[in-house]
């Protein structure tokens, strides 16, 4: 079933509506004052209608349990709560690695006033799986923002092969680079399907939509390695550190066609725009200042979508040094 958001989300009167995605905050109630300006500047210059935390949004082990999450959580929600802008989030692998229960960690994002995330129950690996149905000027579902958990590090699957899993999959040879940070399961999968065929009999068609998340499936890979072919712009020059194991993600949205367009962080040094098999693939630099990166690099997505055509975005990076 579609769960309302405490806060609709409607494309404007001007035919428009504002996506920004901020990744790898990595900070902690202990952060540069730089980072902080980087969230203010995108808020500023995206003016958007919906913020999403793309992930890596802490720096997991830096915090010291739910009252020093708290803290850092107050501080770099502030200028959402306070500009009255909806927000949800997804988790990267240094938020799973904050040592606190998950239900737990997510209610304290989902308790602030501004965030609509939604989460899935146990019987779904991760907890930061939504979807936000966004309307147009009639009232009709037009678009769809959703939101994958890619988990943590795969030891999770030690036991199922008898060994390690990083191991296992760092083989000598490879189709594509395998990072070891997280990887998405079937069950969430299977919950997208469900979701999207929900939002098509909702909506009478197929609901065109933006995939975020953490980390990045093969295809992003194949993308990058073929950059005459498949990249539009940007950089590109670090490894991606994608998925463990191909879940099947790609083909599945290829089936039910309505995701045309999908954002990752992750790595820091990398912001490119590429497409492949028909979807268009983004990757997202670093909001945060004190993790690794090239400065001239950092901020945040903006994605402009249009209400007469919603299958089609406009992307760019915004970036906020010196600002």
């Amino acid at each position: 079933m579609i769960p309302t958001p405490k806060h609709e989300l409607k494309f404007r009167s001007d035919g428009s509506f504002r996506v920004l995605m901020m990744s790898d905050l990595q900070e902690s109630a202990h952060y540069d004052p730089r980072s902080l300006r980087s969230v203010e500047v995108l808020l500023e210059e995206a003016d958007p209608d919906l913020v999403i935390l793309g992930g890596d949004n802490c720096y997991g082990p830096e915090i010291e349990g739910e009252e020093d999450l708290k803290n850092f959580l107050e501080v770099f929600t502030k200028p959402l709560e306070e500009r009255k802008i909806p927000w949800a989030h997804v988790f990267g692998n240094h938020d799973h690695d904050v040592e606190l229960d998950a239900d737990r960690h997510q209610a304290l994002y989902e308790a602030y006033p501004m965030n609509i995330s939604s989460h899935t129950g146990d019987e779904v690996h991760g907890k930061t799986n939504f979807v936000l149905p966004v309307k147009n000027q009639k009232g009709e579902i037009a678009l769809a923002v959703w939101g994958l958990d890619t988990n943590h590090a795969v030891e999770s699957l030690d036991e199922w092969i008898g060994g390690s899993m990083r191991k296992a999959t760092h083989l000598p040879n490879r189709p594509n680079p395998t990072g070891e940070w997280g990887m998405l399961y079937f069950d969430q999968l299977a919950w997208y399907r469900d979701r999207s065929v929900e939002l098509e009999q909702a909506a009478g068609k197929k609901v065109p939509g933006l995939l975020c998340m953490h980390i990045a499936p093969w295809e992003y890979v194949t993308a990058q390695k073929n950059p005459e072919l498949c990249v539009k712009e940007g950089h590109y020059e670090e490894e991606l550190g994608g998925m463990a194991l191909n879940p099947g993600l790609y083909s599945l949205l290829l089936q039910r066609g309505d995701v045309r367009a999908i954002c990752c962080g992750h790595t820091h040094m990398n912001d490119f725009e590429a497409e492949y098999l028909g979807i268009r693939l983004f990757w997202d630099a670093c909001v945060g200042y004190r993790c690794y990166g090239v400065d001239e690099r950092r901020g945040g997505r903006l994605f402009v979508y249009r209400e007469d055509d919603p299958a089609r975005v406009e992307s760019r990076m915004i970036r906020t040094l010196g600002k």
